[in-house]
């Protein structure tokens, strides 16, 4: 596995590559980094070439300034560079946040995206209109809190609250460091995703022209907000498949990853008439 300095609109960007053959771009979740896909970088990159970017705030990327606001398409700008890169129509996964991205990234570049799977995207502004108050209700109060305490200079706060939400009380405790470090120190560019939210419009009806054959995947002990974005997501593309992990949680590319990469690699084949008479 290699990493690059890729030069992008937004300024240098990195992204780590493995293996050869069709492309797979992964984008991370919020509070992650391209380091987070490396298990399911070495499953995959067994037969793929699989490139994993480091989005904006996170990883080698400058960190992100308090209180700057984050653009709708913000993000775009390194899958943009990867698909030239990729030189042909890439597979694209994105987890939690990553796959928010996945899904701009699939409405701007339709022509280029062979494929999406999409893990648990936090698109929970679906939820707002969608007869799933509690759901929104959960989800808009962390927001808040977040928001708030970064605003206030409580990045350590904001951060233990955001990791604990999605992988348990004992989670922060329990973290390398390192890790809790890079989770503090990321707590701005979360609070603006989580602004973002809060400003996006319901666009169900955009995303349910997707084109692109789309494999929804969701943890059968996640969150209920980020299990109703996927319940939405199903009534909106009702071509989609469906891929539950019965014992996974909303952090299954960490926690599951063989299964994840199988699960890629499956809807990667499904959709490869060639690539399936070769499996």
């Amino acid at each position: 596995m290699t990493y690059h300095r890729l030069e992008t609109r937004e300024g240098d960007r990195f992204y780590r590559e493995a293996g050869a053959g069709e492309p797979i771009v992964l984008l991370h979740c919020s509070s992650g980094s391209s380091g987070a896909w490396a298990p399911i970088m070495n499953h995959l990159g067994k037969d793929y070439r699989v490139l994993a970017p480091d989005l904006l705030g996170y990883g080698r990327t400058t960190p992100w300034p308090c209180d700057a606001p984050l653009a709708p398409d913000s993000e775009l700008g390194v899958i943009e560079a990867l698909l030239h890169v990729a030189g042909q129509p890439v597979h694209l996964v994105g987890h939690s946040y990553g796959g928010t991205v996945a899904l701009s990234a699939a409405r701007r570049f339709p022509c280029q995206i062979a494929s999406l799977t999409l893990i648990e995207p936090v698109a929970f502004h679906l939820l707002r209109r969608a007869n799933e108050p509690d759901g929104w209700r959960e989800i808009a109060a962390l927001a808040e809190r977040h928001v708030a305490l970064v605003g206030g200079g409580g990045d350590a706060a904001a951060a233990e609250a955001f990791i604990t939400y999605w992988t348990g009380p004992k989670a922060w405790q329990q973290m390398p460091d390192a890790v809790r470090d890079s989770a503090v120190r990321t707590a701005a560019k979360v609070a603006a995703e989580w602004q973002l939210m809060f400003a996006t419009e319901d666009d169900r009806d955009a995303i349910a022209g997707i084109g692109a054959p789309m494999l929804l995947i969701c943890g059968g002990l996640t969150r209920t907000p980020a299990r109703r974005v996927v319940e939405v997501l199903r009534r909106a593309l009702p071509h989609a498949l469906h891929h539950e992990i019965v014992d996974a949680g909303h952090m299954s590319p960490l926690t599951h990853p063989a299964d994840i990469a199988e699960a890629i690699r499956r809807h990667v084949v499904s959709i490869n008439p060639q690539r399936r008479s070769a499996a």
